[in-house]
């Protein structure tokens, strides 16, 4: 899962620069780039680097902005090929897309990278009794939120409601079905 700050800089950034504010998207990119580690900081990294590209060449830079985009591309190599809601793989095709049309002097048309597959959400069902009318009943709990989660149900036999507990200890998930007047 991505760090708040990765996530904002970068929904922030691909705002501006599908608005083809690329300055303005280096900015944003930039603000994550400062406070990030790892992985995260080598993407944001190179977004920063491949939006001063694009500002560059707007400016009438080629030189820089083909420094800068070799430098983008030389820094997204040791990436992962998923990365949290970004597929490495397709950012690289997009830099080097505007790579391309920057070597062949083609009007730039830079598109933003496709996003990575996630995981599909897990889930747990559990066998418990509703603690008013003992009728057996299943509790579905999503394991992405199972530790320490909390919440009311009500009974699908007689309607009433009753609390979940749930504790995650690693891969041992406990359900708990309790009377919410106990």
């Amino acid at each position: 899962m991505a760090s708040p700050a990765f996530h904002l800089s970068c929904t922030a950034g691909r705002r501006l620069f599908e608005a083809r504010r690329f300055h303005a998207a280096h900015d944003a990119f930039e603000e994550g780039w400062r406070v990030c580690r790892g992985d995260e900081k080598r993407v944001l990294q190179v977004l920063v680097l491949w939006a001063a590209a694009l500002h560059q060449h707007e400016r009438g830079r080629g030189n820089g902005a083909r420094r800068l985009l070799a430098r983008a591309l030389e820094r997204l190599g040791p990436v992962d090929e998923r990365f949290d809601g970004l597929d490495a793989d397709s950012l690289k095709s997009c830099v080097i897309d505007t790579w391309g049309q920057l070597i062949s002097g083609e009007a730039l048309s830079p598109r933003w990278p496709a996003e990575a597959d996630r995981p599909a959400r897990l889930s747990l069902e559990h066998d418990a009794r509703c603690p008013y009318c003992a009728q057996p009943v299943l509790v579905t709990v999503e394991l992405e939120e199972a530790d320490g989660a909390r919440c009311v149900d009500d009974c699908p036999c007689c309607g009433r409601q009753w609390a979940v507990h749930v504790r995650r200890d690693g891969n041992d998930v406990a359900v708990a079905v309790h009377r919410l007047d106990a």
